[in-house]
């Protein structure tokens, strides 16, 4: 479910053809051909690809300097939690602003804070999934052991290793984009 269409976004599943080979194809296309489609994808040629690039991804946490990274806050953390400071500050200054006010007022101030309140919410549940989903020096190692090893792995060790890494992988034959986790 990581690997996306880099034209649509849909899901790429694996087709096996007469010869053997197994393909990457866009679900969107195979349904409704309302797609263009990725293109010609061999799924061994790009796990190949993917797996180099997570091993070039890994190696600057295997430094000093990326454990040191990898023990900071996301950069996403950090701009979420600036972002709630804001909408702290917005509902403190019309809490402060209910001094002397009439109802007419009052009643616009409520609807204010429940929106502001309401997006408060949903930034400190984007924080804590982040945080959930942050990568600790621990995994790093753990995660350079598996990638080691990676021809003696399991599938589903390989998985989790692939979850901890990445969000989501856009490809076509032309291109590919990894949006990482760490």
């Amino acid at each position: 479910g990581k690997i996306k269409c880099g034209n649509c976004g849909y899901a790429l599943m694996s087709i096996f053809n007469p010869s053997g080979k197994q393909y990457l194809r866009c679900t969107k296309r195979l349904d409704n051909k309302s797609c263009p489609g990725c293109g010609k994808i061999i799924t061994s040629e790009l796990e190949t690809v993917v797996y180099q690039q997570m091993i070039k991804k890994l190696a600057s946490y295997k430094t000093l300097t990326g454990r040191k990274k990898a023990a900071k806050a996301n950069p996403k953390i950090a701009a979420l939690q600036v972002e709630l400071a804001h909408v702290d500050g917005e509902i403190e200054k019309l809490v402060d602003s209910l001094t002397g006010a009439n109802n007419v007022l009052l009643s616009y101030v409520n609807v204010k804070i429940a929106e502001l309140d309401g997006r408060k919410q949903e930034l400190l549940a984007r924080i804590a999934e982040l945080t959930v989903e942050a990568i600790s020096p621990e995994q790093v190692s753990q995660i350079s052991g598996y990638l080691d090893t990676w021809e003696d792995v399991s599938f589903d060790d390989k998985r989790r290793v692939v979850d901890l890494m990445i969000t989501t992988i856009a490809a076509t034959s032309d291109s590919l984009n990894i949006t990482w986790k760490i």
